[in-house]
């Protein structure tokens, strides 16, 4: 969710080179054959990397510069995307056959499990190996694993979200708001908007979004409904199985958001802005606070240095104070993957594990972007005090939610079924920021009836097939929001672990 995860065009597309599986067998570091191009052409190999991880890059090219001092003959050539537009050059170069070796899946919102079973991605070869290298739990059927092969691997902690409240420290104390502290409810949050925006003669606002990433814009109504009490992951309720958008939290959620609208408090071109121009907006002073993971400090520390001693954080903000919440989130997916269109698998893979390292850790907790899989490491690492105050919210609020896939593999095969609903949740919100959505809870609740209809759809394709799966696999009624929903708890009943109590 980098944002470096936060374009492309047709020329880039045309650069990128098409391979087919066939070719694997092929791309070896072997000398000519007779009747073969010159060795130095048919030697050279190039790596194409996509993904939108724009505060990794430096990291990254350390290690594929390392990797071509002792294989010269390999290069890696990278292009940062935004994730507003990646998930559609992604799917028009799968198409046309011209996928980038390795790519990350910023803005794609098909299902990994029909992303597999289409054919997208080769395994890897060496999973094994990963799987020895990573913290125990870290690869799990039907997140990463497919038919017992590991295709994907985490970089990232699962503790984390994507609403943050970072602050212009300055305008928030011209405001009255504590810098140290900032708004920490939803009512602070708006009070601090007026203000700023009160203060700002029209020029400067009290908060900024980009309201054109729907993706995005799906993330924070998601996880402030986490706030106003929605038991849900990925918009279900867990202790029902039922798709929980058309329910008050998420209802509430979209009302606090539009109304900081129509209060006048929204910077004004927010709905023409995707994250990454929000960002730049607010750091040049124009509104207060601006919701992004914990990547944000990375990415001002690389592109706008000097307002980096003006950036202040809170957490995400809660609708109340007295009733504890929770954001939960999903067991850590995969990052990078190989394509299977790659003519150069087996060197992107090697590559691939250099991300698996102790230092590779410590590095990715220093370029300030998501958390690294290994928490600990940013405890060595060097970072800004907002970076380290975020992870810390993050494990005082984040815990991890119960995975319908992780309790029935099947289950990955009802979501490589599932057709995309639309409009989706950010369509929808973004509907209501432009005034085409005005029945927030009908929109809503019809969405949420769609989705249902679909599963049930897919449930059933899937049971015709012969698949062991049904609606309570996506209920656990052994979960408690306040713990991690650990592999213990997975376990049957009668088993002695903590299912079974």
């Amino acid at each position: 969710m980098a944002d470096g995860r936060d374009g492309i065009t047709r020329r880039d597309l045309i650069r990128v080179a098409g391979g087919t599986a066939a070719g694997l067998a092929g791309a070896t570091l072997a000398g000519p054959v007779a009747g073969a191009a010159p060795a130095a052409r048919q030697d050279e190999v190039v790596i194409r990397w996509w993904d939108q991880f724009q505060p990794l890059e430096a990291l990254h090219r350390s290690i594929w510069d390392r990797y071509t001092e002792t294989h010269p003959n390999v290069q890696v050539e990278y292009t940062v995307y935004n994730p507003s537009e990646m998930g559609q050059a992604l799917q028009l170069a799968f198409s046309s056959r011209q996928m980038p070796d390795v790519h990350s899946l910023a803005g794609v919102s098909v299902p990994v499990p029909r992303l597999v079973a289409d054919g997208w991605f080769t395994p890897l070869a060496r999973g094994e190996e990963i799987r020895q290298r990573l913290p125990a739990g870290s690869l799990l059927d039907g997140i990463t694993v497919f038919g017992g092969q590991v295709y994907s691997f985490p970089l990232f902690s699962f503790r984390q979200y994507t609403s943050c409240n970072w602050f212009n420290r300055e305008l928030m104390e011209g405001a009255g708001v504590d810098p140290e502290v900032g708004p920490q409810t939803w009512d602070e949050f708006r009070q601090a908007a007026a203000a700023v925006t009160d203060g700002g003669g029209g020029q400067i606002f009290g908060w900024i979004q980009g309201i054109q990433f729907t993706d995005r814009l799906a993330v924070h109504v998601d996880e402030l409904a986490q706030m106003a009490g929605a038991l849900t992951s990925g918009g279900i309720d867990l202790t029902t199985g039922q798709y929980a958008h058309g329910t008050d939290p998420y209802v509430q959620a979209l009302e606090f958001l539009v109304s900081l609208q129509q209060d006048g408090y929204l910077f004004p071109a927010s709905s023409s802005l995707d994250a990454r121009t929000a960002r730049a907006r607010w750091a040049t002073g124009a509104a207060g606070m601006f919701l992004d993971g914990p990547w944000n400090v990375g990415v001002i520390q690389g592109e706008f240095s000097e307002f980096l001693d003006k950036v202040g954080i809170a957490p995400i903000p809660v609708a109340n104070p007295q009733t504890p919440t929770f954001v939960h989130a999903v067991p850590p997916v995969g990052q990078l993957w190989v394509s299977s269109q790659s003519a150069n698998a087996p060197i992107a893979e090697e590559i691939l594990l250099e991300l698996t390292t102790p230092e590779y850790y410590v590095g990715l907790a220093e370029r300030m972007d998501q958390p690294p899989l290994d928490l600990t490491a940013v405890d060595r690492a060097e970072v800004h005090p907002t970076y380290r105050r975020a992870v810390a919210l993050f494990q005082e609020r984040v815990r991890l939610a119960p995975s319908p896939v992780v309790k029935n593999p099947a289950v990955a095969d009802v979501l490589a079924e599932m057709a995309e609903v639309h409009p989706n949740l950010g369509e929808i919100a973004q509907g209501a920021f432009s005034g085409d959505v005005t029945d927030y809870r009908a929109a809503l609740t019809e969405y949420a009836g769609k989705l249902s209809a679909e599963r049930e759809r897919a449930i059933g394709v899937v049971q015709g097939r012969g698949g062991q799966v049904s609606l309570d696999d996506w209920v656990f009624p052994n979960w408690d929001p306040a713990q991690d929903y650990t592999d213990a708890f997975y376990q049957p009943a009668g088993s002695g672990t903590p299912a079974a109590q």
